[in-house]
Parts: C-alpha cells; structure tokens; sequence
C-alpha cells in the first residue's frame, strides 16, 4: 500500500517560513507521505531546502485561482487524486471552496498571519470569506496564541475545530557560535571581529519596517564600533540602502541579499533584532533563540510568550521608536546583559520549542484527518 498522498496548496512556494516549515516537516517525514506542491504563482524555489527535492512532485495550476475558476481548479486537484489536501494563507482561501465543490476531503488549512496590507487590520470582506472558507477544513492549524484568539473570537470557529501548534527549530542546526564558527561567520560578511552586530533575517517588505531597525541604529550605534546585517531580499532594499546613506550609517549596514541557509549568519550577530509591523511567530526569533542570542523586538504576534522572562526590557511598544532604539543601545553597550539573556533564550527553545515536538504534533493531526 503506497504512502497517503498530501497536495500543499501555497500562493506562492518561496521562502518565508511557512514553506521553510513544510520542508522541515517534508523532510522530517520521510517515507510516511507523498508530497505534492502547487504554487499558485508558479514561484518554487522553496523547495531548495528539501532534502531530497526529486521525490516532491511541483505543479503550476493550468489555470488562474478566482472565484470564475473554482470549478476549473478543484477538477486540476481532484485528478491529482490526494489523501489529504493542505491550503495555506489567504491565498490558498479559494482553494478550500475548490475542493468543496469537487468534494475533496480530508483538508486542513494553515493560517500563519496576514498580508502586509492587513497589517493594521483586517478587511472586511476577507474577514467574511475566512469565516466561511475555515469552516469547509477538518482544522485550522495556527502557530500562535494570536492566532487562535482571532479564530475563536473573531472568524467565530469551534474551538475544537482550531489546532495551535507551535513552531519549532532544529536544535542542532541553530546552535551558539563557537570561536571558530563565528570567526568563519564574520569573515564571510566582511565584519570585523572586534566590531559588535546587529542582524535581523527577514524578507525586504514593508511589513517588516527595517527603516525603523536602521534609524535605531544610526541613533544607538552612535560612536560605538557596531555593525547591522539585514539579512534578506525584498523590493524595500533600495528604498533602505538610500535611507541608510541619509542617515549617514551606510558604511555600517551590510545588506546580504537572499540566503538559502541563514543559519551561519546568526552566529555572526551579537544580537537579533525584529521590527515588524505585524507578525504571529516568527521562525527568525526561534532561530535566534536557538542560537543563544538575544533578542528585541517590536511588541508584535506572540513573540513576548516566546521569550518569556527574557522578554523584560526587550519588547518596544509599536509607536515608540525611540523606545526600540533605547532598547537597541543597552543591548550593544552591555555584554552581560546579552550574555544572560542570550543564554535564557537558549534553555527556553530547548524545552518549549524543539522541532521534534512540532513534528509529531503534525504527524497526528495529519494521520487524524486521514481517518476522519
């Protein structure tokens, strides 16, 4: 008897963290299923991160996903012929009424937050079609308290139908630096090792506001021997590099472009920095976790229950930059400070955070909508 068969549904399969989790559980699977990735757009370099990226069959639907091509998708899915459909994000809304229509079950759909034009809130009319469209999934998987709130409160779905599971991180992988490792770090960014950084892994979008990380910056790092990486691609990046000059700091910010494996670059950081808008839980701040760094952060998502205690002191209320940018000195000029709280966010990963445990909570929810 051959494997289920699982067809992931993505708006587009790049990489965020959501693809980077789906190639964490794909890979950490195995033989158990057989995957198959339709991107809605086409975009498929995701799946660069799976270990064995021959075994996965990619698609690009025959036709464009909207409320005239229901039909029309959901026969392309059903000839695919899945055990188990995934839709993810607001892009793969549509694909839940698809399979509907073609009578496609089991499915599970995984939310992981909004769009940047959501970020102050959400529209209306998506609000609705949330709403109705989650109802259609055997479960809504979410990885934050956030996110379950607003899918009990506010989407008004059954508790029971709502599955929190927590992101988690390779252990291993995302581990402190050692001397040699953050020497081999630093000399492949060009940074001096006597020089104290700054770094932030993170699409160059505008949800993300790395022009308040780096005006920060320009105003913490002042007559100190400190660097920023923004590590990341993203059409804000010429915007940010002109900024980066207005602010005088330009010869100070190293921008990476995009990196397949960022995990040799956290240990080139002495501290981790998010500045989002909008987030849920972000895979970036468990890196940097597991990496034993400290970390700060706008008050966005679940990130202050991810930090716990370590979050005292480190969490910048939205509106005050010049808060975030206190936040940013104190952690540049004390090495104690990210020392102990680096430390604390090391032990914390490890017992809350673990990818094993994300594994087998997605293995069971996946076996139980297969015989649901």
């Amino acid at each position: 008897m051959s494997a289920p068969h699982v067809v992931h549904v993505f708006p587009a399969f790049s990489t965020g963290g959501p693809e980077v989790r789906t190639c964490t559980l794909i890979n950490a699977l195995g033989d158990e299923f057989r995957h198959t990735v339709i991107s809605l757009n086409g975009d498929t370099t995701g799946t660069s991160r799976l270990a064995r990226p021959e075994r996965i069959r990619q698609v690009a639907p025959d036709v464009a996903l909207g409320p005239t091509s229901l039909l029309a998708f959901g026969r392309q899915v059903r000839h695919l012929a899945p055990d188990l459909l995934i839709t993810y994000g607001w892009g793969g809304t549509d694909a839940l009424f698809a399979a509907l229509l073609q009578r496609i079950k089991p499915t599970l759909h995984i939310e992981d937050g909004f769009l940047p034009d959501e970020a102050q809130g959400q529209k209306p009319a998506r609000l609705v079609a949330r709403s109705l469209a989650f109802r259609v999934a055997h479960s809504l998987i979410v990885p934050s308290r956030t996110l379950e709130r607003i899918a009990t409160s506010t989407w008004r779905l059954p508790a029971a139908s709502v599955r929190f599971i927590p992101n988690g991180i390779d252990l291993a992988r995302f581990a402190p630096a050692t001397a040699e490792t953050r020497a081999k770090s630093r000399g492949a960014l060009g940074i001096p090792l006597t020089s104290t950084v700054v770094g932030t892994v993170a699409m160059l979008r505008p949800d993300k506001n790395h022009a308040r990380m780096l005006r920060a910056f320009s105003t913490a790092a002042a007559g100190l021997d400190a660097r920023i990486v923004l590590v990341g691609a993203g059409d804000c990046r010429p915007d940010l590099e002109a900024l980066a000059q207005s602010l005088g700091c330009a010869d100070r910010v190293v921008f990476t472009g995009a990196i397949t494996d960022p995990a040799a670059c956290y240990q080139a950081f002495d501290v981790f920095a998010l500045s989002s808008d909008t987030e849920q839980m972000p895979l970036s701040v468990l890196e940097a976790m597991a990496t034993g760094l400290p970390v700060m952060s706008t008050d966005v998502g679940d990130v202050r229950d991810m930090l716990g205690d370590e979050a005292a002191g480190v969490i910048a209320p939205l509106d005050a930059d010049d808060a975030y940018a206190d936040i940013m000195r104190a952690l540049l000029t004390n090495p104690e400070l990210r020392r102990s709280a680096g430390a604390g966010n090391r032990r914390r990963v490890v017992e809350q955070f673990g990818q094993d445990v994300m594994v087998g909570r997605y293995r069971d929810i996946f076996q139980e909508a297969l015989r649901g």
